[in-house]
């Protein structure tokens, strides 16, 4: 099998052979085959295996891709730029401050900022990720019903993992956009009826069954194979489980199955800046795999426009796409090693040194950059972190205080904030302590997406806003608008979000 790396590399050919959609605009309509049958392919398991690859297009940090369907282009679900759903998970909260994008800061988006246009640049890039659920349908039903001969393990494995990726896709626009109409039997992948919103039990439950069903069937982990690291794996499902049911607040449920991710033998690494450098380490549970291909462009939305040297490593200017506002800084104690990874100085192109005192807006976090070097346009090649073990303690301290209060839980806290080079907590209330654990998932987890969820849940992402200033907040911001090409395209039976 070749590298997933490579194959990553692939990824648009594939989709352009196999998964081509009529030329139609409407970003309701699922799919029709290409001038490939599939008589024709599904014959063998490298055709599984392409096919395979093509559905991991969306959760890649390049900067995107046209769908093949409509033309559209839109940005990776873990591209850096705020248009992406990592970057719209942040800016919209209080962890980083996007100075081109006022909408998110200000929370003045509506159905019309979430644009879907051929060419232009699409902000309901994770909406849009839709027709990949139909995709995932129609690869799972080709290898189904393939006559391949190919045993039924293997069959069972690639349908496992084409079963997680679409789960994994329908909970992440559902984090944003609640429950939307998707093709999830195969039968109706060439209907042209537009579908109404399912129900919120009906939609999750799926997602529920979907990645339990799946679970048996795929390697638990492939932090040491490099081969195949970036596939989705046990440990994957099992962590889109566990953010479904936190977000739904299913206790007893997140707490079974953080103990079940806890078995699977991850880790805290010792050192926090270790956790971003070094790759397939055990406390990943999923990074998306960067190369020369499919760069990572963090470094260069955070390294200001002006910047000349100061930073180790860095030798040439950002984009001055983010900063972290200095409130969000100061929620770190004086020596919190996580720091290290945050810059507050630099030498601008005037050769003056540039601090918090003389007009630096933010802090600059680097994060994952910490030991890369070279021009940031260029991009690197660190894997973006989408699910760590450090999640996984901090959820489950969540999970007990909520049940049980936090006597069983500071055990789990404390081992992320000890890593830290904390000193443990302890003697709080239940409401004490869940304050403490939302104070820690933001300096443990910034810059990986969780901020917004986890204001959201914590039921503070409005009061967040309002209380740094954002006045437009209100509470039907908690969910994404259905962007307003789909509402006219809907013809009444798409209801659009309550507010918008």
């Amino acid at each position: 099998m070749e590298k997933t790396r490579i194959l990553f590399i692939n990824t648009i050919v594939v989709i352009g052979l196999i998964l081509t959609s009529v030329s139609c605009s409407d970003i309701l309509e699922p799919k029709v085959y290409g001038e490939l049958a599939p008589e024709t392919f599904f014959s063998s398991e490298s055709d599984f295996n392409q096919a395979l690859i093509a559905l991991y297009s969306p959760f890649t940090t390049d900067w995107g891709t046209s769908d093949p369907g409509d033309g559209v282009w839109s940005a990776a679900l873990y591209n850096a730029d705020p248009k992406s759903y990592l970057g719209q998970s942040m800016i919209t909260t209080d962890e980083l401050y996007a100075p081109f994008h006022p909408d998110f800061n200000n929370f003045t988006w509506g159905p019309s900022t979430f644009t879907i246009s051929a060419g232009g640049d699409v902000f309901a890039a994770t909406f849009v990720k839709l027709r990949f659920v139909a995709r995932a349908t129609d690869v799972i039903h080709q290898i189904e019903n393939s006559e391949a001969n190919v045993s039924q393990q293997v069959k069972d494995r690639y349908i496992a993992e084409a079963r997680v990726l679409r789960a994994w896709l329908m909970f992440t626009i559902f984090d944003f956009h609640g429950p939307v109409p998707v093709r999830i039997d195969p039968e109706t992948l060439l209907d042209i009826d537009i579908d109404p919103r399912p129900s919120r039990e009906v939609y999750l439950t799926f997602i529920e069954n979907e990645l339990k069903a799946a679970i048996p069937f795929l390697p638990p982990r492939y932090n040491s194979d490099e081969n195949n690291w970036g596939r989705v794996s046990q440990g994957v499902a099992h962590m889109v489980l566990l953010r479904l049911y936190m977000h739904e607040k299913e206790w007893q449920k997140a707490e079974q199955k953080a103990n079940d991710i806890i078995g699977l033998g991850y880790s805290l690494l010792p050192n926090y800046v270790d956790v971003f450098n070094l790759k397939r380490n055990n406390e990943i549970i999923y990074g998306v795999p960067s190369n020369d291909s499919s760069p990572n462009y963090w470094t260069a939305e955070v390294i200001p426009s002006n910047y000349r040297s100061g930073i180790p490593g860095i030798t040439s200017p950002g984009w001055n796409v983010y900063y972290m506002p200095w409130r969000f800084y100061d929620t770190f104690e004086p020596n919190d090693t996580r720091l290290q990874t945050i810059a507050t100085t630099y030498v601008n192109n005037r050769n003056a040194t540039v601090t918090r005192q003389n007009g630096m807006p933010g802090a600059i976090p680097l994060k994952f950059t910490a030991f890369t070097s070279g021009n940031p346009g260029q991009g690197f090649s660190f894997d973006q972190p989408v699910f760590r073990f450090a999640e996984v303690l901090l959820s489950l301290a969540e999970a007990i205080n909520e049940q049980r209060g936090p006597s069983e839980a500071y055990t789990y806290l404390n081992q992320v904030r000890q890593r830290a080079g904390l000193d443990p907590v302890m003697n709080l209330t239940q409401s004490e302590f869940r304050d403490a654990l939302l104070l820690e998932r933001g300096r443990e987890l910034f810059g990986e997406g969780t901020r917004r969820m986890d204001l959201i849940r914590h039921g503070k992402f409005i009061e967040n806003a309002l209380d740094r200033g954002v006045t437009n907040a209100q509470p039907h911001h908690v969910l994404f608008p259905i962007p307003e090409t789909v509402i006219v395209q809907g013809n009444g039976i798409i209801e659009q979000n309550l507010g918008y």
